[in-house]
Formats: structure tokens, C-alpha cells, sequence
């Protein structure tokens, strides 16, 4: 049986692991890092410096199955502006900059792009709630865990705050077909650049109604 709680400090180093794992081929990290061993660390530091500050606000939950961390998400507040550069590099991330060149830079570059349609989005609309990440496992992909966290905890949370939307970005074909069996509408779609190549930019939302008083 899966079960939710807000992460703590000491699941860290077990949710970035996680997300090391889960996103390995995914376009957001892939081109920035060809050798599999450095794109691992890489993907696996920046989610360090991401889940820090994830888990002090305590918008960072896992799901966990006999005791096992198994997804990993986290949830931002209406209101809260998405981390950019500057915020990463106050978190510590300047020191990737030694092990990897301008390679992060790069990246934070392409990051700022894919997040900026969800950012007016979210800036236009006073209750929205925006998955940053969400991760599952490798070995538990493509059994119904994505759709567990989205429907027995993200809509289910903002019910109880009341309603509102939640938005996120993807930036593959695949996940958008997953998001739109799940209740998601794509609201923008753009090319990014992302090294030496683009990658695809998908923005979603899905209005998240109170539940009626009878």
C-alpha cells in the first residue's frame, strides 16, 4: 500500500538518489552531460540543492511502500515564484561550477526558459500550485504510481486548501500524454534551447474544484 508524509532531512540523500535514477535519459538533463556516470552526479546534485529548500518548507512529500521511498514530488504554495539562478546559487550549487564548467550555467539558462510561461501563469492566477518535480522510482515506473500522487494526494490537497489549479512543466512527448490522461491541459508549447540542441517545452494546468457542501 502506498502512503504519503512531508520528507524530512534525513530522506535527502534517498529522494535525490531517486531522482538521479528516474530522469537519466530525460531531455531536461541529458544534453548537458553525455558521459552517464557525470550526468547521474550531476542530476543528483542539482535535486540536492532543489530538495533543500523543498524540504525546509515542507512542500517536498514521498510515498513510501513497505517502508520504501518509491516517488518523490514536491508542491509549491500559490504565490511562490519558481527557484531561478541566483536562488540556486545561494543554495550552494556554485560549487558544480568546478566539476562541470559552465555546464550548470548552461543549464540554469535553459531552466529559466522552460519555467517562464508557468511563471505568467501562475503569476496571473492567485491560487495555483505548482509541481515542481515529480519522480518515481525506475523499477515502479508505468504501474499507476504517477497517477497515485497526482490523484490520492496533489487533488485531494488542493481540495482542502479550498481549490485552485495545478500547473507544472514536462519537456517530453511521453509525459504529456501521461499528464493528459490524468485531467492536464497543455496551455503553452515551445523549443527550448538546451546545449547544442532544443528540447521540447510542454506547460500544463487542471482547475481543481472545492468539493460542494451538502
Amino acid at each position: 500500500m502506498l502512503t504519503y508524509r512531508v520528507a524530512e532531512d534525513k530522506d535527502l540523500n534517498e529522494i535525490c538518489k531517486l531522482c538521479a535514477d528516474a530522469f537519466m535519459e530525460y531531455d531536461f538533463y541529458r544534453p548537458f552531460v553525455e558521459d552517464p556516470k557525470k550526468r547521474r552526479r550531476f542530476i543528483y546534485e542539482l535535486h540536492v540543492h532543489c530538495f533543500k529548500a523543498e524540504i525546509s518548507r515542507k512542500q517536498a512529500v514521498v510515498g513510501e511502500e513497505n517502508g520504501e521511498i518509491i516517488t518523490a514530488f514536491s508542491l509549491h504554495e500559490p504565490g511562490r515564484k519558481q527557484a531561478g539562478f541566483s536562488e540556486y546559487i545561494k543554495s550552494g550549487a556554485l560549487g558544480m561550477l568546478l566539476h562541470y564548467g559552465y555546464t550548470p550555467l548552461s543549464w540554469f539558462s535553459m531552466y529559466d526558459k522552460c519555467v517562464a510561461p508557468a511563471d505568467r501563469f501562475n503569476n496571473s492566477n492567485p491560487d495555483v500550485y505548482y509541481v515542481e518535480i515529480l519522480a518515481v522510482r525506475p523499477d515502479r515506473q508505468r504501474q499507476g504510481i504517477g497517477t497515485k500522487d497526482i490523484h490520492e494526494y496533489m487533488i485531494p490537497y488542493v481540495i482542502s486548501k479550498g481549490g485552485g489549479f495545478l500547473s507544472l512543466i514536462t519537456n517530453s512527448v511521453e509525459n504529456t500524454l501521461f499528464y493528459e490522461s490524468n485531467g492536464f491541459s497543455c496551455f503553452d508549447h515551445s523549443r527550448v534551447p538546451a546545449a547544442k540542441t532544443e528540447i521540447g517545452n510542454w506547460c500544463f494546468s487542471m482547475k481543481v474544484e472545492a468539493e460542494q457542501k451538502t
